[in-house]
Order: structure tokens, then C-alpha cells, then sequence
């Protein structure tokens, strides 16, 4: 390995050393790697190239070609060209992933869900640091400057969480930053000695002909130990650059619902191991399905993720107001409860049953109407060890009455009916085939809650990705799997597009009863479900996830108003017939049931037009760019294969002085293909010692290598020169040499991209400049003797003219 290679692999180990700051950020890790692998391909990618004796300025450009045509493979390859070829659908949707990624930033609490839209600007910004790292380390050879870029990420990585092992970051990014100028020393250090002196291993100091090494490691080490345990004798100023050592939180914490949006962190609450107390009740209800403690609504979707839009807080009023559209003739009673939270239960929306009509709660707390939820009036305010009571109504209408519900008012009708111009067509047509006969927007939703429950074939299962986007309602609905965030945002979807407004709620379902009476509601307690709006009852709780918490009276009792003349029941019935929403027309139930129709779909409205408008120009072009990279990263092998045919062409004869040369020329070049650069300085004489020497040759070989460079001494300095017939053959005996003693990697190199290759960039850039010199040259040359010309012409016709007037005028005088 040269030096140029060691100072790039250093650079791309730095990098994933440092981005390892960014792993609390986003769960599962699984980007990280991801990460690793692009830095890992942009750096191979400048290795190529500056092998190739690309361009400065060139080099980072193409590596950041090689990057984007990576980022379209991993991330939007079904919108690509060819799977890799980005195209305007491929941009397009890659600028969906970055909106969505940037408005997941703002929304959740670290760890966030590795979202695609997350995981797409971690691995980029941390594909691009490699870049600009290997850029000013490899190809600008400044090295130095490669701490702004790695500390650039150092600190957006610690700066954006303040837990986890920060010394760990800290230790990690600067052992890559010291280990990348150490082997930049390293480097500058071997060239000294490296053409006159010693071996390869000791040129590098790996075998004590570098004193400076060891020196080098022990003032780094030293250096490490002295930025982490110095800080640890220092008056407390704040976190500072690595702070959080020994730090051992207490309680909850992040670990169930947090504040930011609690419907992504559901599934890291529900997949924790042990199931955590939250809180603990008493109720004078004896029915589950009415102790439902509901922490906040999620009223906006925006295509990425239903999210709570901006209302207006108040102080609470005492008692609170009658839910908005409840009329009085809905049955109803009261409800009490006595609520105890865990000490480390800090959340800013107190959990209470819907809909409070009084809360009794030490605390600032501000009141939100449109949801009917308190929240914590400053950031000191949670809802952390407390105990509470709250009343709430009991509402138990009757089917009948919701079939027969009028029209929800208009400004509920805009806001909760709004849906995100590109949701995918299967969220609308499945859930017409579902509610195809339903008479009622009651009746449409029970169908919905009954055909995720029941009739669907979905399975409840918390490994599934936590995304609630629009593509991942598509997913979800295809693959009929997921937990309670999936069944409640895409109910909810589905009911607004049928005009039924919706939203999304967050809280816990009942717990568990203890001998005591009391009811303990433990992390996997967590739990989301739709609520639609019904005019003069409000908004009603649906139980869409099978398995999972307690369907409400009202969706249970539905003879005679469903629309379809069946009563529903949400208990599993195999024999029912399930519903085939978008799949064919042939489908037996029980593969319905089971998913196995979801592939295939009905046509959409733009299939099947019969007019075929032909490849986009803009993909023939891409394709064509393609192509033509590919052939010039294939030029260099060709030509080499070429050169080294010409210059061993078998002769009959007695080899001439250009046929030595080209011999001679023909070693030197394999040696550096195999690991061994020419060095201009050196004699012939002393270019066969260091080629013997470095390739390790035998002895047969070592005679090879010295009958050509005698007959090279002799074409140069010799007044009459004798070449052996040999002499080709002796460049082929070295040349398998040389391949004998070098590993694999060297010997794929030296056929894919033969660093010999730099001679015909330089001829191109050769032939190039004498091209554009001819171009300017020859114009000039040619306009000049055309001026010379010209000039000559007009002084021979005035000289002729002249002598004529006087003979002229000579020869009238004297005749006269």
C-alpha cells in the first residue's frame, strides 16, 4: 500500500470513526453501515480515478457522480432508470425523502425512527464529509484541514442529543483525526529515503527504520488520555465537549411516549423488553372500554406522518366546557378517576379520559379546546409524579342514532377531511370496496373497524417499521401486517376519504386490574386508535387493531344500521367473507385472509390509454452518460493491452534501437503496474537493481531484468549496440515475475486500472495542448504570409507604376 492509498483509507476510517457520534439520533443503526459502505465506495472511487491521473478539479466531481448514482440504488431504485439511473421521478422522489426527512427532524425526539427520509440525509451528510475529507486529505494533500469537516459533524452529533457515552464519540473522532496525520507524517516522512535507501517495510517504518513512529503513537496516546481525564479535575462549567461521564439516569425517561410526536416513539415503547409501570388508577367505571386514557390528538397528515397541528392554549376553566357538537339528548353519564404517575413519566400532556369535564391537578398547566387536552404550560412542567383526579362523560349512543347523524358542519369538514394530494389510489379505492354498501357514514366506518379486526386478514405485529407515510399505508395495506399506529392512521385516512373527519389519538388502553381495584398501565400499554366526528355526539372513539384494547359499545350493537343489514361483531370469524378491495375479481377467501391477492391490483385510471409515448430523453441521455463513463474507466486497460502487444510483437530479425526502447519502456511500465513506480532520476543500471530488489525476483529473473537494461545502456551510450533476440522475451520473464510476488488486489489493479495508464492521460493532455497550439498557431502563420503577400504584391505594382510615369515622363522631355 503507498502512501497516497494509506492516507485515503485513513481518511474514510476517520469519518465512519466520527459519524459514530450520530448513532442516538435515529433506531435501529442500521444507516450506519450504510454510511460506512458509501464513504467506503466515494473513496475507492478517488483512488480509481487519481490512478487514472484524472484532473484535480475532476476527481471530487466524479466521486460525487459515483455517490448520487449509489443514493438512487439504495434509495429510490424503483424510480430509476435502469435501477440506477436517476431520472426527474428518481430526483423527484429523492426531494420527497429529504422534505420528509427534514420535517421528521423537527417532529421527533432522538432516537428518532429510521425513517427513509432520516436515514437518507444521515447517509448523505455523512457520505459527503468522506467526500470533502478525502478531497483536501488525497487529492489536495491537506491533510490538516480535514479536522474543520470532521469536526463539523463532531459537533452537529453531540449537539443534537445529550445522552449516551459522549466520551465514546469524542474518543473515537479523535483517535480517526490523529491516526489520518499520523500516516500523513508517515508518508512525507518514507519519501526521504525512499528511491536510495532500504527496504519497503523499513521506508515505512514498520521495522524500526522509522524511530519517529513509536514517538508519534505514544505523544497521541498521551494527547487522548489528557483531553478525557483532564476535564474530570475541572470545576463543573456546563456538558462542555464530552460531557455526560458517569451519568445514570433515573426513571422512564425517553423510554416510553415522548413529547415531540408520540406516534413514532410507540414502537420503540412497545418493543421494549420489560413492560414498565407508568402510571396507576382507580375508577368508579366498571367498563374497560370507557378507561381509555387519552393523551393528545393528531390532527393534520401531510403525506409523512399525522402530526398535531397549532391551536390555541388557555388556563383551564374550571369546570371544563361541554364537548363541541354533543347534543343533550345522547345518553350519557360520569366517570372518576384517580390518577398516580411514575416519577420518571415526563410527558407534557397529562393523560386523562375523553372527554374531561373536570381535572383537579397541582401544576401550570394550559388547556387546549379542540382537543380537550392539558399541557404543560414551561418546560418544568410534566406530567412526572403526580397524582390527579379527572371527570370525564361516559357517552353511549346508540347505532341508530350515529346512522342517523346530519352533516358535520363545514369548518369540521375542511379540517379533518384534508388529505395530502399524492396518497397513493389504494387508500381510497379499499376503502370504497370496503364500506361498497353502506348507506351511512356510521355504517362506513364499523366497516372499516370490522375489516381491520375481523374480514381483512391483518395480522397485529410490532416488528414492522413504526413510518406512518403515505408509501407506508400503501406497504401496509399490501402486506395486511403492523401494530396500533398503522390500523389507527390508516382508518383514519381511509375515513376521510370516504368525507367521514378523523384523527388520530395517543394514549394507553385500560392496564390491568390488580386484587386491590386499583389499574396499573404499563409501557405496553401504549396505544393509538382513530376517533371520528359524529354531529351531536362529537367525536367517538374506533377500535381498528385486532387483538389489541376494547371495540366501543356503540361500534358492537349495530343491527339494523350498518346500511347493510348484518350485524357486526368484533369477534374473528373465519367463515365470513373477506373483502377483496383491490385485488381480482377471482379470489378464494381464505387467500384473501391472508394477503395473497394484495399483489394483484386493479388497473388505474391512467392504464391502459393504448398510446406508448417512448423513452424519456432525459433517461437516453442519462443512459448514454453512462455508457460513456463505463468506456472511459475501460481505456486504460485497453490501451494498456494494446501497448504491451505493440511493444513485445515477436520480430524475425535482429531487434532495431526503437524495438529495445520499447522493451525497456515495457518493464519499466509492468513494474509500476505491480506496485513499483519509475523513478526519472534513476539510471537504466540502477532502475533494474530497485525493480529486482522491490519485486523480490528470483534469480532467473534478476538475469532478465539485467540483459535488458545492458541492451538499453547500449542503445543510448554505445557507438555500435548488440541486442540479444532474447530481449522480449526477457521483459515477459520479469513481468511473471513481478506478478508472482505481488498479492491479488495488485495484480487486479494492475489489469483493471494500471497506474501506467497516467502516461496515456498525459499524452492525451499532450496531444491536446499541441492541437489547441496548431489551432491558434496555424491561423496566425497563414493570415501573416497572407499579409506578406499582400504587402509584397502592393509594393511590386507601385514600384512597376513609378518607374513607368518617369520613363515616361523622361523619355517626352528629352524628345522635346
Amino acid at each position: 500500500m503507498n502512501g497516497r492509498t494509506r492516507i485515503a483509507v485513513h481518511a474514510a476510517a476517520a469519518t465512519v470513526l466520527t459519524s459514530f457520534c450520530l448513532w442516538p439520533l435515529v433506531s435501529p443503526a442500521g444507516w450506519l453501515l450504510q454510511a460506512a459502505l458509501m464513504v467506503a465506495a466515494a473513496t475507492g472511487a478517488g483512488l480509481g480515478l487519481r490512478r487514472l491521473g484524472a484532473p484535480r478539479p475532476l476527481t471530487p466531481v466524479l466521486q460525487l457522480v459515483v455517490v448520487i448514482l449509489l443514493l438512487t440504488v439504495t434509495f429510490v431504485r424503483g424510480q430509476a432508470f435502469l435501477g440506477f439511473l436517476p431520472g426527474p421521478g428518481a430526483f423527484t422522489r429523492l426531494g420527497d425523502l429529504l422534505s420528509g426527512g427534514f420535517h421528521d427532524m423537527g417532529e421527533y425526539a432522538a432516537p428518532a425512527p429510521a425513517h427513509a427520509g432520516l436515514t437518507l440525509i444521515l447517509v448523505g451528510a455523512v457520505t459527503l464529509i468522506g467526500l470533502v475529507v478525502d478531497t483536501l486529505a488525497v487529492t489536495y494533500q491537506r491533510v490538516a484541514l480535514t479536522g474543520l469537516p470532521l469536526l463539523a459533524l463532531y459537533s452537529v452529533g453531540t449537539g443534537l442529543h445529550s445522552t449516551g457515552p459522549i466520551w465514546l464519540w469524542f474518543l473515537l473522532a479523535a483517535f480517526g483525526y490523529l491516526s489520518l496525520l499520523m500516516a500523513e507524517g508517515r508518508d512525507r516522512l518514507s519519501r526521504w529515503g525512499r528511491v536510495f535507501h532500504g527496504t519497503p517495510a523499513t521506508l515505512a517504518g514498520t521495522t524500526g527504520g522509522n524511530p519517529f513512529s513509536a514517538t508519534g503513537y505514544r505523544i497521541a496516546s498521551l494527547a487522548l488520555a489528557v483531553g478525557l481525564l483532564l476535564p474530570l479535575g475541572l470545576p463543573p462549567l456546563g456538558g462542555g465537549l464530552i460531557g455526560g461521564i458517569g451519568h445514570n439516569g433515573s426513571g422512564l425517561g425517553g423510554s416510553i411516549v415522548t413529547a415531540v410526536n408520540p406516534l413514532a416513539s410507540i414502537a420503540q415503547t412497545l418493543n421494549q423488553p420489560t413492560n414498565q409501570t407508568v402510571l396507576t388508577y382507580t375508577t368508579n367505571s366498571d367498563t374497560p372500554s370507557d378507561q381509555y386514557l387519552r393523551i393528545v390528538d393528531l390532527d393534520e397528515f401531510n403525506g409523512v406522518a399525522w402530526t398535531t397541528s397549532t391551536h390555541q392554549v388557555e388556563n383551564p376553566p374550571s369546570p371544563l366546557p361541554a364537548p363541541d357538537g354533543l347534543a343533550p339528548g345522547v345518553p350519557q353519564g360520569t366517570m372518576s378517576t384517580g390518577i398516580t404517575t411514575q416519577p420518571g413519566y415526563s410527558q407534557q400532556w397529562l393523560p386523562m379520559p375523553y372527554p374531561a369535564t373536570g381535572v383537579q391537578v397541582a401544576g401550570d398547566w394550559k388547556y387546549e379546546p379542540e382537543g380537550r387536552t392539558l399541557v404543560g404550560g414551561d418546560t418544568g412542567t410534566t406530567a412526572a409524579d403526580l397524582h390527579y383526579t379527572v371527570t370525564s362523560l361516559v357517552l353511549r349512543p346508540t347505532g341508530q342514532e350515529l346512522a342517523d347523524a346530519p352533516a358535520p358542519p363545514a369548518s369540521v369538514l375542511k379540517t379533518y377531511t384534508a388529505l395530502p394530494k399524492d396518497l397513493p389510489a389504494i387508500v381510497r379505492t379499499d376503502a370504497l370496496a370496503v364500506t361498497q354498501g353502506a348507506t351511512s357514514a356510521y355504517a362506513k366506518a364499523v366497516d372499516l373497524q370490522d375489516w381491520f379486526t375481523t374480514t381483512g386478514g391483518f395480522t397485529y405485529n410490532t416488528q414492522v417499521t413504526g413510518d406512518t407515510g403515505a408509501d407506508a399505508m400503501a406497504e401496509f395495506l399490501k402486506n395486511k401486517q403492523g401494530f396500533c399506529v398503522h390500523f389507527a392512521a390508516t382508518m383514519a385516512a381511509m375515513a376521510r376519504s370516504l368525507g367521514i373527519p378523523a384523527r388520530v389519538a395517543i394514549g394507553f388502553t385500560p392496564g390491568a386490574q390488580q386484587p386491590d381495584g386499583t389499574w396499573i398501565v404499563g409501557t405496553k400499554n401504549a396505544h393509538a386508535w382513530p376517533e371520528l366526528y359524529f354531529s351531536g355526539v362529537g367525536w367517538l372513539r374506533f377500535e381498528p387493531t385486532p387483538t389489541i384494547g376494547v371495540a366501543p359499545d356503540y361500534t358492537v350493537d349495530t343491527a339494523g344500521a350498518t346500511g347493510s343489514g348484518s350485524a357486526t361483531s368484533p369477534a374473528v370469524n373465519d367463515t365470513a367473507p373477506a373483502a377483496k378491495p383491490t385485488g381480482s375479481a377471482i379470489c378464494p377467501p381464505h387467500q384473501a385472509r391472508a394477503g395473497e391477492c394484495s399483489v394483484t391490483r386493479a388497473p388505474s385510471a391512467t392504464a391502459g390509454t393504448g398510446t406508448d409515448s417512448g423513452p424519456d430523453p432525459l433517461e437516453l441521455a442519462l443512459v448514454a452518460a453512462a455508457g460513456l463513463v463505463l468506456l472511459l474507466l475501460l481505456v486504460p486497460m485497453v490501451w494498456r493491452l494494446g501497448t504491451r502487444r505493440a511493444r513485445l510483437r515477436p520480430q524475425p530479425d535482429r531487434l532495431t534501437e526503437a524495438q529495445v526502447l520499447a522493451a525497456w519502456q515495457e518493464m519499466v511500465d509492468s513494474a509500476w503496474d505491480l506496485g513499483i513506480p519509475p523513478d526519472g532520476a534513476d539510471t537504466p543500471r540502477r532502475a533494474a537493481a530497485r525493480i529486482a530488489e522491490l519485486g523480490a525476483l528470483g534469480q532467473d529473473q534478476r538475469a532478465a531484468v539485467g540483459r535488458v537494461a545492458l541492451a538499453t545502456e547500449q542503445v543510448l551510450y554505445a557507438p555500435d549496440a548488440s541486442t540479444p533476440p532474447s530481449l522480449q522475451q526477457d521483459v515477459r520473464t520479469v513481468r511473471s515475475g513481478l506478478r508472482a510476488s505481488a498479492d491479488r488486489r495488485t495484480r487486479a489493479r494492475a489489469v483493471l486500472l494500471p497506474p501506467s495508464g497516467a502516461r496515456l492521460n498525459q499524452r492525451v493532455r499532450a496531444g491536446a495542448r499541441g492541437a489547441l497550439r496548431r489551432a491558434v498557431r496555424d491561423p496566425l502563420r497563414a493570415a501573416g504570409a497572407s499579409a506578406r503577400a499582400g504587402a509584397r504584391r502592393l509594393l511590386r505594382r507601385g514600384g512597376t507604376g513609378g518607374s513607368s510615369g518617369a520613363d515616361r515622363n523622361g523619355g517626352a522631355g528629352g524628345h522635346g
